[in-house]
């Protein structure tokens, strides 16, 4: 009880609606922190897809190249089956996906993917505060009541399962 006092001292909380008012503003910060980490999260999954996709693309090209020169192309494409269908499942991603026409380059995919690890991490570490002091916020709800209302939910609970005499 004494921690808890000093702890609503110490922040200033000088009301019980002060401090639920203060809980609701962190649980509606901390609700914010998730959204854009898992924002983040989706766009780092968009990006890494199109590294994927990109890397199948490039590394299959030539092969296809060879397929539209070859002068037997039932047989080519029997011989190099798995190539060509690695190369065209990442074309029609890329295509699906490209707002443009361009093929963005593995150095720019890669870069971003790095600037959106960062920002990730970044996030991740905000999250965890924010959501350690609603944490502590809600225990110091839940002390002030008892404090001031004299039942935990342990007693309350506790009362429910005691059958009447």
């Amino acid at each position: 009880m004494a921690k808890t006092i000093a702890y609503v001292q110490e922040r200033g909380y000088s009301t019980e609606d002060n401090l639920m008012t203060a809980l609701t503003t962190s649980q509606s910060e901390t609700a914010n922190c998730r959204k854009n980490l898992r924002s983040t999260q989706q766009e780092l999954k968009r990006i890494n897809e199109q590294i994927h996709y990109t890397g199948q693309y490039l590394a299959n090209k030539s092969v296809y190249r060879e397929f539209l020169h070859a002068k037997n192309k039932k047989q080519f494409r029997q011989e190099h089956l798995s190539e060509i269908t690695l190369y065209e499942t990442a074309r029609n991603f890329l295509k699906q996906h490209s707002e443009n026409e361009t093929l963005l380059s593995m150095k720019l995919l890669k870069s971003e993917k790095e600037k959106l690890l960062s920002i990730k991490n970044m996030q991740r570490q905000e999250y965890q505060k924010r959501k350690q002091y609603e944490k502590e916020l809600q225990t110091v709800c839940k002390n002030v009541e008892m404090i001031l209302h004299g039942k935990s939910d342990f007693e309350k609970n506790s009362e429910k399962d005691i059958p009447p005499r």
